[in-house]
C-alpha cells in the first residue's frame, strides 16, 4: 500500500469493534506499523484470545481498555479514560452484528455508543487536537446525502421493511456526523457493503450477510431471483476495509469525507448473475424467473418467508440503486489501488460459508493452532516450517479437518512446513470447474502444486492418493516424492456402492445425504480397533452426516464414488499404478497399506519396485492411526534424500 503521509511514530489510535469481523483484520493491519493502540473491549482475556486466534501476534503496542459501548461514559474508569484522551485518531467500528435486535437493545448499543465516543472525541479535540474521526456504518445509510439547503436528508425509516439493528446504525451515523461539523473536528465516514471474507482464504466468519442468501440457495428455498436483474447485491472483502480504515488513521491531514466501500453498480454482478454463481458453486439448480422485491417484502410480512428464502432482516441489503463512489475512487487513488473484481474471490466465499453453515465441531483435543491458506483454488491449513512441505491430499469421507492430528505429528516430528489440502467440492474448496470428475480434481491439485517452488512430499488417501499420483504425473516433476496411503482407484471389492453408482447422479446424491448418522457411526466404528483415537468415530459419524447436507459436498462424493466404482475407466485408469515406475523413480515413493479394509484390496497393478508397507488396520488407519502412519512417513522422508 502506497502510504506518503505516514504518521505512525506519533499516532495512537482509540479503536472500538476490534474483535469484530472487520475489527480483528484492522488490527491486525495496524500490528504492521508502529501506532499505539487503546482497543475498547469487554473483556481482555476474550479480546486478547479472539485477535490470537485471528493471527494477531505482536501486542506490544496494544493497551486493552475494559468498557462497553452501551454505558454511560463508556463504563472506563477514570485512568482508562486518562487514557483514551491520549489518542489522535478515533475509529469506531463497534457494535454488535445481529440484524435481528431488538430496538431498545440496537439503541443501547448503537446510540449510547455514538454518543459516548463522539463526547469523548470533543474532549480529546478541545484539549489536543483530534487529528482524525473515522467512523464505519453500513453502506444503505442515507446521511452521507445532503438536500438544496446542505442539511443531511433526515428520514425516520430507511425502508418499510428495515431493521432496528440498520436504522439505530444509521442514526448513530447522523449524530457523529453533525457533532463533528458543531465541533469542527475532522471526519470519515467509511461505509463497507456486505462484508465477506479476505483474500486469500475468503474466510467468512459473519453469515449473516451473504450467509443468508447462501443458506437459502443451500437449502433449496430460492426458486427465483428477488428484484430481478435490476437489483444487486454489493460486496466487499474486509481485508480491503481494513486498509482503508489503515490509510485513512495514516493520513497526516485528512480531508474527511463518505467512502462507500462498493464497486460501481455496472461493474458488478447484479442478483440474477450473483445468484447463479452462487448456484453454481452450491451445486443447485439455477433460480429461473424473478419476483419483484416489494411482493417478496409483503410476503415476508405474511410470513412467507418461502418464497424468497431470505429473512426479512436481510432483504434491505438488497437494492436497486446506484451509490455515488466518486470520492471512493479518488481515495483508493490515494493510496495506490484498484478495486478489486468481487467475482474473482466467491468461488472461496461461497464454499467456506457453505462448511461454515453446516460444520460440526470437531472433538476436543484437536490441534487448533494451524493456519489457513490457500494454493490455486484449493482450501489449505496446516503450519509453517523448514525444508522441503509435505501437501497431504485427504480421501472421501474427510475433509483437511480430519488430517490435522496427522499434520501436526509431521510438523512436530520433521520441522517441515505441512498443508492439508481440500479436494475440489470438498471442506472449503470450490467446486472444480472440468467436465470429468477425476480430471477436474488433478487439475485443481496440479494448479494448487504449481504455487510450490521446489521439492515436495506428496501424500494422498484414498481416493486422494489416486489424485496425487495422476497430478505427479501430469506434472512432469521429477522433485515430487509421493506417499499412497490405502490408494484406491480400480481396486474395490464387490459391494453396495458399485450398484448405487450405476444410479443416477442425482439419485445418488440423495442416498448419500439421506444415509443416518447411525449407518455412518457403524462404518466407522469397524476402524476404532477399541483403541482411544483423538478422532472418535462417533463424531466422524456425526460431521459427514452433516456435511453431506451440503449439495456441493454430497455432489463432490458422488461424481468420485461413480469415477471408483463404475467401471468407466476410458483408459488412463486402469494402468496408474504401473505408470508411476516410468513417471517417479521407485525409491521415492511409498506404499502404506491397511490389511483389516473391507472396501477395497491392494493394486494388482502396483508397480512392485515400489516400497510396500503393510499395517494392521482398516481404511481410515491415517485418520485413527495417526501416530503409526506419521512415524513412517517420517523415517521414509529420512530415507529418500
Amino acid at each position: 500500500m502506497n502510504v506518503h503521509t505516514n504518521h505512525e511514530a506519533t499516532t495512537t489510535i482509540f479503536m472500538t469493534g476490534s474483535t469484530g469481523f472487520i475489527g480483528k483484520e484492522t488490527v491486525k493491519q495496524l500490528t504492521q506499523g508502529d501506532a499505539q493502540l487503546l482497543l475498547l473491549v469487554r473483556s481482555e482475556q476474550r479480546g486478547r484470545t479472539m485477535l490470537k486466534a485471528y493471527g494477531v501476534k505482536d501486542f506490544d503496542r496494544i493497551t486493552f481498555i475494559t468498557g462497553d459501548l452501551s454505558i454511560s461514559g463508556l463504563g472506563l474508569t477514570a485512568a482508562d479514560r486518562e487514557r483514551a484522551l491520549e489518542a489522535s485518531v478515533i475509529i469506531h467500528a463497534g457494535g454488535t452484528m445481529d440484524v435481528t435486535l431488538e430496538r431498545k437493545v440496537a439503541e443501547q448499543i448503537f446510540m449510547n455508543g455514538a454518543r459516548e465516543v463522539a463526547q469523548l472525541a470533543q474532549e480529546i479535540h478541545r484539549t489536543r487536537g483530534l487529528r482524525h474521526f473515522i467512523h464505519v456504518v453500513g453502506f444503505m445509510s442515507p446521511y452521507g446525502e445532503r438536500n438544496e439547503h446542505g442539511n443531511y436528508l433526515q428520514v425516520e425509516h430507511v425502508d418499510n421493511n428495515e431493521s432496528a439493528y440498520e436504522e439505530m446504525k444509521f442514526h448513530a451515523d447522523l449524530h457523529i456526523r453533525e457533532h463533528a461539523e458543531q465541533h469542527n473536528y475532522p471526519l470519515s465516514v467509511v461505509n463497507p457493503s456486505t462484508v465477506v471474507g479476505p483474500r486469500p482464504t475468503g474466510e467468512t466468519e459473519q453469515t449473516g450477510g451473504i450467509g443468508l442468501l447462501i443458506e437459502a440457495i443451500q437449502r433449496g428455498l430460492m426458486p427465483v431471483v428477488p428484484g430481478g436483474s435490476s437489483y444487486w447485491l454489493p460486496l466487499v472483502e474486509n481485508d480491503i476495509v481494513a486498509q482503508t480504515l489503515v490509510f485513512l488513521s495514516r493520513e497526516a491531514a485528512p480531508v474527511g469525507g463518505t467512502y462507500p466501500l462498493l464497486a460501481r453498480k455496472e461493474d458488478s454482478p447484479n442478483m440474477k448473475v450473483l445468484l447463479h454463481l452462487l448456484a453454481q458453486q452450491l451445486d443447485v439448480s439455477k433460480p429461473i424467473g424473478a419476483v419483484p422485491l416489494s411482493w417478496i417484502q409483503w410476503a415476508m410480512k405474511s410470513g412467507g418467508t418461502r418464497i424468497s428464502g431470505v429473512p426479512a432482516e436481510s432483504v434491505a441489503f438488497i437494492t436497486n440503486r446506484s451509490f455515488p463512489v466518486e470520492e471512493t475512487e479518488a481515495l483508493f487513488t490515494r493510496m495506490g489501488q484498484s478495486w478489486p473484481d468481487i467475482r474473482e474471490q466467491l468461488p472461496l466465499v461461497t464454499a467456506d460459508l457453505d462448511y461454515r453453515l453446516r460444520y460440526t465441531p470437531l472433538p476436543e483435543g484437536f490441534p487448533t493452532d494451524y493456519i489457513r491458506s490457500r494454493s490455486g483454488d484449493m482450501a489449505m491449513l496446516g503450519w509453517e516450517g523448514e525444508g522441503e512441505p509435505w501437501i497431504i491430499v485427504h480421501g472421501l469421507l474427510q475433509s483437511a479437518d480430519e488430517m490435522l492430528p496427522l499434520g501436526r505429528q509431521l510438523r512436530e516430528r520433521t520441522g517441515n512446513p505441512v498443508w492439508l489440502i481440500d479436494l475440489a467440492g470438498f471442506g472449503r474448496s470450490p467446486v472444480h470447474q472440468g467436465d470429468e470428475a477425476f480430471e477436474g480434481q488433478v487439475n485443481a491439485l496440479l494448479k494448487a502444486l504449481g504455487e510450490f517452488e521446489g521439492p515436495v512430499k506428496l501424500v494422498g488417501h484414498s481416493i486422494g492418493a489416486a489424485i496425487a499420483a495422476a497430478a505427479q504425473m501430469h506434472s512432469g516433476r521429477t522433485d515430487i516424492r509421493l506417499g499412497l496411503l490405502q490408494p484406491v482407484a480400480n481396486n474395490s471389492n464387490p459391494n453396495v456402492l458399485r450398484w448405487i453408482s450405476r444410479l443416477p447422479r442425482g439419485v445418488m446424491r440423495s442416498m448419500l445425504r439421506g444415509r443416518s448418522e447411525k449407518s455412518w457411526n457403524r462404518m466407522f466404528s469397524a476402524y476404532s480397533d477399541g483403541e482411544d483415537n483423538s478422532v472418535r468415530y462417533h463424531t466422524m459419524a456425526k460431521r459427514i452426516r452433516s456435511s453431506l447436507q451440503s449439495p456441493r459436498i454430497a455432489g463432490a462424493h458422488a461424481d468420485l464414488l461413480r469415477w471408483i466404482h463404475s467401471g468407466q475407466r476410458k483408459g488412463a485408469r486402469s494402468t496408474l499404478w504401473a505408470k508411476l515406475e516410468s513417471q517417479h523413480r521407485a525409491q521415492n515413493a511409498l506404499v502404506i497399506w491397511g490389511k483389516a479394509d473391507r472396501e477395497y484390496h491392494y493394486p494388482r497393478d502396483m508397480n512392485p519396485l515400489i516400497k510396500h508397507i503393510e499395517v494392521p488396520y482398516g481404511h481410515y488407519f491415517p485418520t485413527f492411526q495417526y501416530k503409526e502412519t506419521a512415524a513412517i512417513l517420517a523415517e521414509w522422508s529420512d530415507t529418500v534424500r
